[in-house]
């Protein structure tokens, strides 16, 4: 039997959007009865793809990817007639297997999406993406207003205003936001495009307004003014509305999801990737949100008042409690946070020479490469975290009102509160620990605290990054994705006895049937 990959194109055929699936090999073509249909023999270089944890020193935010291109021949011509197809944004998939071998023995190794396809005399070379992509496209706050109030009546502005801005969009819970005006002649306000549990706070010129009760719809706030000095939510709407003209800036607390459990990282993350126009329930990893949400259950919250994408905004959750997020190999989003490596590991690399573990799965190691590490600290064990928390979205040094109390001024004055754990003794033999600061989008100063306890437990020892090459089959992009713990045996840097990392990166080169892992620990 001969390794062999198959590569699935959705791709769009006319004007209408009407698709089809065109379906490749490499070596001689590939059928099976389990299969859809005959896989012509064009490949010439399967598609790449890495994708790490890695991106600036950190390992938080979004997984970072380096695309890869499928290289199909076409010498004779015979796919010119795809050069008018639609390719962006549809769907593409890789598969790895015996050339002998039943269709659904088949391993995915990549779920993702493409570019573009570009067609020369000799070849057709596609350019693919990860799933990512999607959420570059897709905006956090993808409704606009039309400006089409005629006031004094209309939540919508109007032409002279908020025409063409996109909508506010609160997940979780935020502390002093800017919300935009919606109607000038009745003093509303939004927080939210969508509901929102409550806004049980709203200032003026870091004066806190008096709370009246709640509107039960759009027509009942646009008819009912509050008292003077007070202020009225519409929850259902995500507004309020004043009941005398401020003396200066308005700014609101603001709390979106019914409970505090629905407002952790991992349910935000999630709630941003799957709303309107985005991913299903089955594209995410529910096993992910949870461990996620045992991992960090403290309250955390963002706000978008701009124009965004799902992308940009889920990197600053995500990056707030020192997660990531990435989708894998088989197109599924998933998330986590970077941890000391433990457990049982979900693959034994090992050198060829020694004996295989009877308890794991294992693979040959091909080669390995001790590297600088790029983590906090660039290696060097840190001595001090510093961690921001209960970030404050609108700063004010000026234009307070004099009767806000000492404690409101100091609070608006800075974006964030810290909390710092240290350990005095790492620079006795590392002369040039290094200090790490985070910000945070935690609220309270006990959640900081445990973060930044945990941060430094993390990044105050030695850790080392390794660069492993393997051989690339089904089993190893079965068992092994970014955040997998591994076990790591050879005689070197005292590895001799087995040592866990965790995987922070993985570049599968699918042409040489070779797997590069990155390793952490």
């Amino acid at each position: 039997m001969t390794t062999i990959y198959l590569a699935e194109i959705t791709a769009a055929t006319d004007a209408a959007g009407t698709t089809t699936v065109l379906r490749y090999s490499s070596g001689t073509g590939y059928s099976d009865p389990s299969a859809a249909g005959w896989y012509e023999p064009r490949i010439v270089q399967p598609a790449n793809l890495v994708r790490s944890m890695w991106s600036s020193g950190t390992t938080s935010g979004a997984v970072e990817v380096g695309y890869g291109e499928l290289v199909l021949a076409n010498i004779d011509g015979g796919l010119d007639a795809l050069a008018g197809y639609g390719f962006d944004g549809r769907s593409f998939r890789l598969l790895v297997g015996d050339d002998r071998a039943a269709y659904n023995t088949f391993t995915l190794v990549l779920a993702g999406t493409m570019e573009q396809a570009v067609f020369t005399i000799g070849d057709v070379t596609v350019r693919v993406r990860d799933k990512l992509a999607l959420l570059d496209q897709r905006r956090a706050s993808p409704n606009l207003y039309g400006g089409t109030n005629s006031l004094p009546a209309g939540v919508d502005g109007t032409a002279d205003d908020l025409r063409g801005r996109p909508k506010p969009k609160t997940w979780g819970r935020v502390l002093n936001v800017s919300p935009p005006n919606v109607n000038t002649s009745r003093l509303i306000y939004q927080v939210n495009d969508g509901a929102v549990q409550d806004v049980p706070a709203v200032y003026d010129n870091g004066v806190s307004l008096t709370k009246g009760s709640d509107y039960s719809s759009q027509v009942d706030m646009e008819t009912n003014a509050p008292s003077a000095s007070n202020y009225r939510v519409w929850p259902a709407g995500g507004m309020f509305r004043l009941g005398s003209s401020p003396a200066g800036q308005v700014t609101a607390d603001v709390t979106q999801g019914t409970t505090t459990a629905a407002r952790t990282a991992a349910q935000i993350l999630n709630a941003i990737a799957t709303g309107p126009g985005g991913l299903t329930g089955g594209e995410v990893s529910a096993t992910d949100i949870a461990v996620l949400d045992t991992a960090q259950s403290a309250e955390t919250g963002v706000w978008v008042d701009g124009d965004h994408s799902a992308r940009e905004v889920m990197e600053t959750v995500a990056g707030g409690v020192g997660a990531w997020f990435g989708f894998d190999h088989a197109g599924v989003l998933r998330m986590g946070r970077l941890a000391a490596p433990s457990g049982t590991p979900a693959l034994t690399l090992r050198r060829f020479t020694m004996a295989a573990p009877a308890d794991n799965a294992s693979a040959d190691i091909v080669d390995v490469e001790r590297i600088a590490s790029d983590d906090a600290g660039r290696g060097i064990p840190v001595w001090r975290v510093t961690v921001g928390h209960s970030r404050n979205w609108t700063v004010q040094t000026g234009g307070i009102a004099g009767s806000v109390t000492a404690a409101r001024r100091a609070f608006v004055a800075e974006q964030f509160r810290t909390a710092v754990a240290s350990d005095a003794t790492v620079p006795t033999k590392h002369l040039l620990s290094p200090t790490i600061d985070r910000e945070t989008l935690l609220l309270t100063q006990a959640a900081a605290d445990t973060e930044a306890a945990r941060l430094l437990a993390l990044y105050s020892v030695r850790r080392d990054r390794l660069k492993v090459r393997t051989r690339l089959d089904g089993a190893l992009v079965a068992a092994v994705d970014l955040g997998s713990v591994v076990s790591l045996t050879l005689n070197r840097f005292g590895y001799g006895s087995g040592k866990l990392f965790t995987v922070t990166a993985i570049e599968y080169d699918a042409a040489n049937n070779l797997a590069e892992l990155e390793l952490w620990g």
